[in-house]
């Protein structure tokens, strides 16, 4: 598990990513008083999540275009093994902030059982999906500068008409069914249905479904691609 340990050190050592998966989460949870007012901080926070884990394993791009990548390969490691443990060491600290954002709001701001858990799973997963799809982008740009800078505008446009940075109710017709072929509408559902009725409900679950398959097509996309 050397390239898991690498990836997991690799991703804390990035300024970007720790922003993203540490500063800004647990300022936005400490920013929450009560969930009437801080209804909104919630999916900003959603949104910093999955910056964050596009960024956690963009590591993976440096290897390639560095030639780390083709000496990894030179030995007894295969492709599979390689994007595995790279998601692996991406996931781990993603998931780890999540559950804590569930601990926090237990403890600082009395959230019920049921919603800090859904929230932490919605959470965990639009990590993760993010992280499946940094693996694509990553194989489709040739320079990390591009990479991100356009990265960083369709995200910002993906929360836009997903409905992480204004609510779904507010979005015409025509964006709101846009976005639900992205997974950042996704989460934003599977937030709005915690807040709404503070339970598993089956838009919940639906929308958690959406984020894993999501998840599954990405990380297929990015095994399939030539990263060399």
């Amino acid at each position: 598990m050397i390239m898991f340990k690498y990836a997991l050190k690799r991703g804390f050592f990035s300024p970007v990513a720790l922003f993203f998966n540490c500063a800004l989460p647990i300022f936005l949870m400490i920013a929450i008083r009560n969930l009437e007012g801080g209804e909104q901080l919630l999916f900003l926070i959603a949104t910093a999540i999955m910056f964050g884990g596009f960024f956690m394993a963009k590591g993976i791009q440096a290897d390639r275009m560095e030639g780390v990548l083709l000496r990894i390969l030179a030995g007894p490691v295969t492709m599979r093994d390689y994007l595995f443990q790279n998601l692996m060491g991406a996931a781990v600290p993603m998931v780890g902030l999540s559950a804590a954002i569930g601990v926090v709001g237990l403890i600082l701001h009395g959230w019920a059982l049921t919603f800090a858990i859904g929230i932490a799973l919605c959470y965990a997963f639009l990590a993760i999906t993010s992280i499946g799809l940094s693996f694509v982008w990553s194989s489709i740009f040739r320079s990390k500068e591009s990479s991100s800078a356009a990265f960083s505008a369709v995200a910002t446009l993906l929360s836009f008409i997903g409905g992480l940075l204004i609510p779904l109710s507010f979005l015409p017709d025509v964006l709101f069914y846009l976005g639900a072929l992205f997974p950042a509408h996704w989460a934003a559902r599977a937030i709005q249905s915690m807040l709404d009725y503070g339970q598993f409900t089956r838009i919940y679950g639906f929308s958690i479904f959406a984020m894993a398959l999501f998840t599954v097509v990405f990380i297929l996309l990015g095994a399939k691609r030539r990263l060399i």
